[in-house]
């Protein structure tokens, strides 16, 4: 096979697998209330479910960096998708509480990982071309996150919640087909650099600017997910379908960014503090607007607290963009994610049992502030442009 025609295959791959990454977060949210037809769902098993998704991810950080450095990235990346199908099928067949969130956990972690291969997957196969990879792949992940909120209720609705929530295994097993092809590149990952270990990553300003960036997005997208519809129900007073309507609001934001990030990020390294500064912004004043804002301008509250993460692009393609090595990507997305999904974990469950004790949503999008604040900070050390690599090297 010539490098063209595997240039090809990877690209599907990348494809595919990065629209099936975020199905799992974001279908299961505005459907709780069927699943609760037939399945109890107290508000603490709510909140176990919205921390799967952070939680999940933050322990595929792990689990993924070992078996890429001794198979390869395409055999790990088979192994990702295997765990994603089997996930969405659980939950599809789910029969209690615990079931659904064995399936729920078993799809993320596969997702987790794949977070954290595909950067490895752009800088192999598409080094030269990395900001629209980037922009390619993450576009495709924020469609997914939206077109799966999206139709949660409606299929739900015709065909039931077991059906809306287990349709995803099939889009998923399509991503095995242009990996097949790939499997004999799959070799173990290098490591170039002594320093390049994910202790070492440690002591790198850049890299926990990096993981400090996607924390702030990771908050928001994942109390989003897990809470959102139900604060606004309770908080705002829309219905369930207006609540589901605007979770894919929210989710849909993401699109422009996922679009211009990655590829305004890769030929301006000035940008990315400006990047950083606008998601701040528009992160703060959203959950100020549902708080104290009209209620007839919620959708618009929403599309800022949407537009707050803006900078979780920029994220990714840092990866690659303060990496000297491929084996410093694989360190550094690690390592990121890592922190960052340890953080949202944190961040949503810590929501949630403060909604139990106040009864309100207000700590909540007080959080939200707070983290979009703390996040401007992180644009000072981001704009020095220094790569992972040499602040390792000293």
């Amino acid at each position: 096979m010539n490098t063209r025609t595997q240039k090809w295959f990877a690209l599907a791959a990348i494809a595919l697998l990065a629209i099936n990454l975020r199905t799992a977060v974001s279908s299961i949210s505005p459907v709780v209330s069927f699943i609760q037809q037939d399945i109890p769902l107290p508000i603490i098993t709510l909140g176990l479910l919205g921390i799967a998704a952070p939680l999940a991810f933050a322990v595929a950080t792990s689990l993924s960096y070992r078996p890429t450095r001794k198979f390869g990235v395409e055999k790990t990346m088979t192994l990702v998708v295997a765990m994603i199908v089997l996930g969405h099928i659980l939950r599809g067949f789910a029969w209690d509480s615990s079931a659904l969130f064995a399936g729920s956990l078993l799809a993320l972690l596969g997702a987790g990982m794949g977070n954290v291969l595909l950067p490895v997957m752009v800088r192999k196969y598409f080094s030269n071309r990395v900001g629209v990879i980037s922009s390619f792949y993450i576009t495709l992940t924020a469609i997914s996150a939206t077109g799966a909120s999206l139709v949660a209720v409606p299929v739900a609705e015709a065909f039931g919640w077991r059906f809306s929530l287990s349709q995803w295994a099939l889009l998923a097993t399509l991503t095995i087909l242009p990996l097949i092809a790939l499997l004999k590149n799959s070799r173990p990952e290098p490591l170039k650099l002594d320093a390049g270990s994910k202790k070492a990553i440690w002591k790198s300003p850049t890299a926990w600017a990096i993981a400090g960036t996607q924390g702030m997005t990771s908050v928001f997208g994942y109390v989003s997910f897990a809470w959102l519809p139900l604060l606004l129900i309770e908080h705002n007073g829309v219905s369930v379908a207006e609540g589901g309507l605007l979770l894919s609001l929210f989710a849909v934001m993401g699109l422009p960014a996922s679009l211009l990030v990655p590829i305004l990020a890769s030929h301006n390294p000035k940008s990315h503090r400006w990047i950083i500064w606008f998601s701040g912004f528009t992160g703060m004043a959203g959950p100020l607007g549902v708080l104290f804002g009209s209620g007839s301008a919620l959708w618009f509250w929403v599309i800022l607290i949407g537009l707050g993460p803006t900078m979780f692009p920029l994220a990714l393609t840092l990866f690659n963009l303060r990496s000297r090595e491929r084996s410093t990507v694989l360190s550094v997305s690690a390592f990121g994610q890592g922190v960052s999904y340890v953080t949202a974990t944190i961040a949503i469950f810590t929501v949630g049992i403060m909604r139990e004790i106040t009864g309100g949503w207000e700590f909540a999008l007080w959080l939200l502030f707070g983290f979009a604040a703390l996040s401007v900070v992180l644009g000072i050390q981001i704009g020095k442009n220094h790569y992972v690599d040499d602040e390792l090297q000293h």
